[in-house]
């Protein structure tokens, strides 16, 4: 079964591309990305750090990695394929914006509560570090990956349309990402614009080698359920695969034993992949299976909310998560008091994030777009068959 067409629906929040159909396990795996991203945040920043070993902790870290970073990013390439019109030049501005806030949060989140609580002397530089203000402004995080990755796809888009080429660029850039990781040419002029590419530094957490293997998969994968005739088979096919990818990547970590730490997760080696792809299809299918099996209700509501003004719900996130260290102190909280703290930041971010709507897609980008879509199909368009209307209405 699958979801009516939309008729003028709400541009999607990560490519600013009108969406032509919903896919509900997709929009509640988002929301409940977001959550998670929260939830791992408020530890790892208001939490003392013996809470982050602690059973409650470690379920909180492990639902903030793979089911958090690789949907969000894995969904973007899906969302190519369930867009209305679109052309090469409103996706690279739309990642260029993406990239633009990404350092503006940097700036609002980390660079000015970081000075004016040092300069008001309520934090202190060694109780901040590692963290400085140079290091706070140059962080490269889930909003760079993620503009410069709709760049990068919009590139691809004009030599090949989402398919086995895009699957087989995706493998190149995880086969090759331990060997070009962290490469430097020793001028700035390169080195500069391609550390959130390449970039080995500390404050480099999610770059394009290799993290844009997930929306180029992702990317493959929603061209596929968007011309399903049978999207629960489909999904379940992919459950199965996760299964065997998943093992795979049991298996690589047998032959090569990686280190299972935060900093090899943002590194993202292939045996990583392997594993955190089977995972993100497994907890896809087990979105589509409680959403078509659940009646709506507003929990749900919550979630499809949250998946529909994603940047917004992130972008304000971190500015609560980065003033509150002025309230709940950085790393000074106990576990009872950094799960308070995530229930705060969550209700925090709801309220607030309304008045960072307008970011996602500003009026001026709005007017491009529609300027710049072209009377055809899309450019990066993966279906070769029109989307079929349901017999009876569902929550999919």
């Amino acid at each position: 079964m699958q979801a009516t067409p939309a008729v003028g629906a709400a541009p999607d929040a990560l490519t600013g591309l009108a969406a032509r159909d919903r896919v509900r396990g997709f929009d509640l795996a988002r929301g409940l990305a977001v959550v998670f991203m929260i939830g791992v945040h408020v530890l790892w920043h208001w939490g003392a750090p013996d809470t982050w070993t602690t059973p409650v902790g470690q379920v909180i870290s492990f639902l903030g990695g793979p089911t958090a970073a690789p949907v969000f990013m894995f969904l973007m390439g899906a969302s190519l394929a369930f867009s209305s019109r679109s052309s090469f030049g409103s996706l690279v501005i739309r990642g260029l914006w993406l990239v633009w806030l990404g350092y503006l949060l940097n700036m609002l989140r980390g660079v000015l509560p970081a000075y004016l609580g040092m300069s008001a002397g309520v934090v202190t530089p060694e109780q901040i570090a590692p963290f400085t203000l140079p290091w706070l402004l140059t962080t490269v995080d889930v909003h760079h990956v993620a503009g410069l990755s709709l760049v990068f796809l919009a590139l691809l888009g004009l030599l090949a349309r989402p398919g086995w080429a895009w699957v087989a660029a995706g493998a190149a850039v995880v086969l090759a990402g331990p060997f070009i990781r962290g490469l430097q040419f020793g001028t700035p002029l390169l080195d500069g614009p391609l550390t959130p590419i390449l970039g080995g530094a500390p404050n480099v957490y999610y770059a394009v080698v290799p993290w844009i293997a997930f929306p180029l998969v992702g990317a493959v994968f929603g061209g596929l359920i968007a011309r399903s005739t049978d999207r629960a088979r489909l999904f379940r096919w992919g459950a199965f695969l996760g299964v065997a990818l998943c093992a795979a990547g049991v298996g690589l970590f047998v032959v090569s034993p990686p280190a299972f730490d935060v900093d090899t997760y943002w590194r993202m080696p292939p045996s990583f992949f392997v594993a955190i792809l089977g995972l993100v299809l497994v907890w896809l299918w087990a979105c589509d299976l409680v959403v078509r099996h659940i009646r709506a209700n507003r929990v749900f509501a919550f979630f499809y909310g949250w998946s529909a003004n994603v940047i917004a719900i992130y972008f304000t996130h971190w500015l609560v998560v980065g003033w509150g260290v002025g309230v709940f102190g950085f790393r000074s909280q106990p576990l009872e008091g950094a799960l308070i703290g995530i229930v705060v930041a969550i209700g925090a971010t709801a309220l607030l994030s309304r008045f960072a709507i307008g970011l996602e897609t500003p009026r001026w980008l709005e007017r491009f777009a529609a300027r710049r879509s072209p009377p055809a199909r899309d450019a990066l368009d993966a279906r070769d068959a029109p989307i079929r209307a349901p017999s009876a209405p569902s929550n999919r």
